[in-house]
This record gives C-alpha cells, sequence and structure tokens, in this order.
C-alpha cells in the first residue's frame, strides 16, 4: 500500500534575481513497510525534501500525500495535528528537552496532543531501545548513542504511519551508528512504520531498501537495494563520504 506520495513537488527560496531552486520538481512513491535512504553531495536538496515530506516546510508548488492526505491542503494547525499524531521525526542533533527525563521526553509528543500514553507499547520500546536502566536520567546524564534512542522512541511513540531521520548518526561514532541503525530499522519493521531517511554515509544507506539520489534539486535515481552495492559512490558524484 502506497503510504508517501508527491507530485511535482518544487521549492523556491528568495525571489527575482536571488531566487533559488532547491527542488525542481520531484516526484516519489513510498510503500508501506519499505526503508527509504536519501543521498546526494551537499546542496543537492536532501534537507529541502525530507522537510517537505515531513510537512516541516511548505512547498512552492506540488503536493505531499501520506496516507492518502494531501499535507498542504491543510491549514496550518491541522498539518500540525496530523504531524503529530502520523509522522514521526528523527533530528541530527536529538533536541532532547534537558530538564525531562527520558521516560518523560519519550511521552512529550502525547501529552502535548492529550492522549493517553500506551504503557505496554512504551515499555516495548524503552526495551528495544535498551534504555531500561536509563529511563529516569535527563540528557545530561546520557551518552550521545544513548539520547539518539530516546529521539527514535519519541519519535514512535505515536505510532506515526511513516518515520523521517535527517542525519540521524550525523554526531555519533561508527560503531553507535550502526547501532543505532540497528536500533531503528528492527522497531521500524517491528510495528510496521515506513522509514525515510538522509545520509551521507555509505554504510548506512546500504542497509535501505531503495537508495534515492538527488543532484541539483532534482532526483536523478532511485535504486532497489540488490543494485545498492554499485551505486553509492556514483551517486555522490565518485566522492569518498
Amino acid at each position: 500500500m502506497e503510504v508517501l506520495k508527491t507530485t511535482g513537488l518544487r521549492k523556491v527560496y528568495g525571489s527575482g534575481a536571488n531566487a533559488v531552486t532547491a527542488l525542481k520538481g520531484a516526484e516519489l512513491s513510498v510503500e508501506e513497510g519499505e526503508f527509504i535512504a536519501i543521498v546526494g553531495p551537499s546542496g543537492s536538496g536532501k534537507s529541502t525534501l525530507l522537510h517537505l515530506l515531513a510537512g516541516l516546510d511548505r512547498p512552492t508548488a506540488g503536493s505531499v500525500h501520506i496516507d492518502g492526505k494531501n499535507l498542504y491542503a491543510m491549514t496550518d494547525t491541522q498539518l500540525s495535528i496530523f504531524r503529530r499524531r502520523r509522522i514521526g521525526f528523527v533530528f541530527q542533533f536529538f533536541n532532547l528537552i534537558p530538564v525531562l527525563t527520558a521516560r518523560e521526553n519519550i511521552e512529550l509528543p502525547l501529552i502535548l496532543d492529550e492522549r493517553k500514553v500506551d504503557e505496554p507499547y512504551l515499555n516495548e520500546l524503552i526495551r528495544l531501545m535498551k534504555l531500561e536502566d536509563r529511563i529516569d536520567h535527563l540528557p545530561s546524564a546520557l551518552s550521545g548513542g544513548q539520547q539518539q534512542r530516546v529521539a527514535i522512541a519519541r519519535a514512535l511513540i505515536t505510532k506515526p504511519a511513516i518515520v523521517f531521520a535527517d542525519e540521524p548518526t550525523g554526531n555519533l561514532d561508527s560503531k553507535t551508528s550502526q547501532e543505532v541503525m540497528d536500533l531503528l530499522k528492527i522497531s521500524a519493521r517491528k510495528f510496521h512504520q515506513t522509514l525515510v531517511i538522509v545520509t551521507h554515509e555509505e554504510g548506512i544507506a546500504e542497509r535501505a531498501d531503495r537508495i534515492i539520489t538527488l543532484e541539483d534539486g532534482e532526483i536523478v535515481s532511485d535504486y532497489s537495494n540488490a543494485d545498492v552495492g554499485n551505486v553509492f559512490s556514483s551517486a555522490l558524484g565518485g566522492q569518498k563520504v
């Protein structure tokens, strides 16, 4: 079942002589349960695309449908509610609330939405993220990998249809990066969630079902996992990342 679809997605910053086209008519379709990696050189439009897909920014033109709902036909209030309930987002810099414990950070999206915490589901997330002995600690008492695991659990607590992650391992060492991605992929599979990430790390992208490559604001390739081994370096113009 198709969970995400874009049509003619375009984003222009500025106007007139100062206009910069960051995205040029992106067409994209993602099936339920897929793991998609978006790659490309710096400035290619990866983060712009991800933010538009997740409803964090409005496009200049085009549409984004998630679960059949057109995000940008909604008012800002409607979009904010839909985003809280149906979309999970994992940031590179964790974005945890420093005065809240790990548990409270995970529960926060439900509290903001005045929804009851599903305790068995919360406990399963805590177990999957290996946070049992750190769950009542403040972020300052957690390692970078533990903080990112809290951020992942927070993104999953609302049982979203789709999870977006922008360089989720960008601030982690390679060993911790692999561990975090293993947990993110396992949890997405377990709870039948779709996962779309932006990454510059070859080892992370190779775990995906598909790799989508952007160059100069355009999707230039879309490869299945069977082809992944041969395409990553060429997708980045031969750059070693």
